[in-house]
């Protein structure tokens, strides 16, 4: 089993549970009567949400590839907290840090996976580069020698 299956499998699966348990509170209230469409919500935005930091932490890929993978998941997460405010009703004065602490974690954690590489590194600060003169001169000294044998 890919990885990437598991992750659409799971994907899927979260999406599955929130109406379920959405119509679970519809048909038995004095069971499930505390899970309305908010947590819902709440619930599909944090589970994939989580999904999307996993993958752009822990899989191998190109910079652009991981930080849009964290920046999305922690979109969701923010979503959530919204959601899970309208739900609970937490106080207005707390939602401002809780997304400016959100915000930090996504830079945290785009500087942690990536290793702090830019997404334009460029082949001039590579390890070893050679500019177009000193290619140049290998290529003359080459030639050089070439025609000395």
């Amino acid at each position: 089993m890919s990885k990437n299956f598991l992750f659409k499998l799971l994907c899927g699966l979260i999406i599955l549970a929130a109406p379920v348990l959405w119509l679970l509170s519809m048909v038995m209230p004095e069971t499930f009567g505390w899970f309305n469409a908010s947590y819902a919500v709440a619930m599909v935005s944090c589970g994939i949400g989580l999904l999307l930091l996993i993958r752009g932490v822990f899989k191998k890929g190109n910079v652009i590839y991981k930080k849009s993978n964290i920046w999305l998941g922690l979109g969701l997460i923010l979503v959530t907290v919204f959601s899970i405010a309208s739900a609970i009703a937490i106080p207005d004065n707390w939602i401002a840090p809780i997304v400016c602490i959100v915000v930090c974690l996504g830079f945290v954690l785009g500087i942690v996976a990536t290793g702090g590489k830019s997404w334009n590194i460029g082949d001039n600060e590579k390890v070893g580069y050679k500019n177009y003169y000193e290619r140049k001169a290998e290529q003359e000294k080459a030639k050089k020698e070439n025609e000395e044998k």
